[in-house]
């Protein structure tokens, strides 16, 4: 029975994905979200950037109740930061991330496997993001959401709920 639930949690990630991937054109304007356009930033911190430098983005969530798999958007300004292609998550019993790189953000998802149960904490730290800078910038201390943001925050959890647009996911830069 649970893995049976595993399978269909799996399934139904992977078709909220691929719906995204393949119904979204890209030189849509309905369906694109414009860094300025977001719905949560990063937090208020003052960071000055310059160009060459990693920028690693940590995704925290406020609370996870029985999370089996998550998606989000991380968008980014093109002209000053580019995708490294490196994504790691922080929580051990997710073992699947993934990132699909669009025009101007990435998909980001991620899922357990098997019968496992969904993950639950308070201020949990999910999934570092790389970046690296294209050019020098500041992050005013107000946050600046020019340069990176998150949006559409969903989740499945282990009863095979679907949540979309959650609250409580933030985002905080470190560079180095």
């Amino acid at each position: 029975m649970h893995r049976n639930i595993a399978v269909i949690s799996i399934l139904c990630v992977c078709v909220l994905v691929i719906s995204r991937l393949f119904f979204m054109g890209k030189d849509d304007p309905d369906t694109h979200l414009d860094i300025d356009d977001a719905d949560v930033p990063l937090g208020n911190v003052a960071v000055a950037i310059s160009a060459g430098d990693i920028v690693v983005v940590q995704v925290s969530a406020a609370e996870m109740d029985a999370v089996y798999g998550y998606q989000f958007d991380v968008n980014y300004n093109i002209e000053y930061l580019e995708y490294r292609k490196r994504l790691y998550s922080d929580i051990d019993e997710i073992i699947t991330i993934f990132a699909t790189e669009k025009e101007r953000y990435l998909l980001v998802g991620a899922t357990m496997s098997g019968d496992a149960k969904g993950y639950s904490g308070q201020e949990v730290a999910v999934c570092k993001v790389e970046f690296i800078a294209l050019a020098d910038f500041v992050l005013e201390s107000d946050f600046d959401m020019k340069y990176i943001t998150l949006s559409r925050v969903n989740v499945v959890s282990d009863d095979l709920s679907y949540l979309e647009n959650v609250d409580g996911w933030t985002a905080s830069i470190s560079h180095h």
